[in-house]
Order: C-alpha cells, then sequence, then structure tokens
C-alpha cells in the first residue's frame, strides 16, 4: 500500500534507494527493535513541526493557511455559514474545536457529544456515525489513547476536539 501511495509522487527505484521502504517496515515493528509506533495525538500534530512542501499529513485546520481551507471546506460542500464559524475558529487557533465543528456539520450532528483528540478517533466517530463496521487494531486510536488519556484530560476541558479528517 504505502509503495503504492509514494510512487505516486516518485518512481519505484527512488522509493526504494531513499529509505521509505525501511522507514515504514520500521513503523510498523518489522525492523529495528521491532515494536509498533503509535500515531500522533491532536497536541503533538498541532504544536509539532508542520509538513514540509510535498508532504500530505498534518492538521487541515492548523497547517493550511485560510485561503486553501476555505477553498477546500467550499469543495466538500460545506455551508458558507459553517465556513465562516470554522475559518472563525482557526484564526483564534483553537484547531481541534474547528475540527469537532467541521465533524458536526459533516455528520450532521448538533453536538459531536465527544472531544477529539487523536485523528485515528474522528475515523472511529465518523465511521460510527455513518453505520460502518469499525475496525481497530495495534496501530489504533485506541492503543494509543492510553498513553495519552491522562496528558489529554488536563487539556480537555480548556480545548476540546480534534484533529484532521483524512483529507
Amino acid at each position: 500500500y504505502f509503495r503504492q501511495e509514494f510512487c505516486r509522487k516518485m518512481d519505484s527505484e527512488t522509493y526504494g534507494k531513499s529509505g521509505h521502504d525501511y522507514m515504514v517496515r520500521h513503523l510498523f515493528g518489522k525492523e529495528g527493535k521491532r515494536a509498533d509506533k503509535s500515531p500522533y495525538g491532536c497536541m503533538k500534530i498541532i504544536t509539532g513541526s508542520g509538513p514540509s512542501s510535498g508532504d500530505c499529513h498534518g492538521c487541515p485546520f492548523k497547517h493550511m493557511d485560510a485561503e486553501n481551507l476555505e477553498r477546500k471546506l467550499i469543495g466538500w460542500k460545506i455551508p458558507k455559514v459553517q465556513i465562516r464559524e470554522i475559518l472563525g475558529l482557526v484564526a483564534g487557533q483553537h484547531y481541534q474545536i474547528a475540527c469537532s465543528k467541521y465533524y458536526e456539520v459533516t455528520h450532521n450532528k448538533s453536538d459531536a457529544g465527544f472531544g477529539l483528540n487523536h485523528p485515528n478517533q474522528y475515523l472511529l466517530e465518523s465511521q460510527k456515525a455513518m453505520g460502518n463496521k469499525v475496525i481497530t487494531g495495534k496501530q489504533g486510536y485506541q492503543s494509543s489513547q492510553s498513553s495519552q488519556s491522562s496528558s489529554v484530560q488536563g487539556s480537555q476541558s480548556s480545548s476540546v476536539q480534534g484533529s484532521q479528517s483524512s483529507s
């Protein structure tokens, strides 16, 4: 899967020589210490360094400029009133709340009923809301939630909600 996705931006030979194949095997515990790595939560993504040019990760509410974010939201058929509200939250640096608002709008909910703190949580909650079978694994939100829950609970009351859609 990863080879196929990366090779959209580079050829297969470059992928192998650049070490991407080793990196992916290492992240999934197939190389090196053979320990799985937990994916980053929202706070780590928001406070960490942003994606470089050509990268396909990060929080769209934090890492996209307002103009591009607005274009994306319009393209995703978000009503203008909600776009203004989301962009206002982003302007106030309330990225997780903006993500939660996006979740509410895209899932026709007046209140999500939970605080989003991890991109995998967004995916799982979205799957539940859409009636799809929820699949979790070793790399899923639930495995990394316990290690982050104590640090998240303290900040949850002041800045709730989550991160990126899988844009």
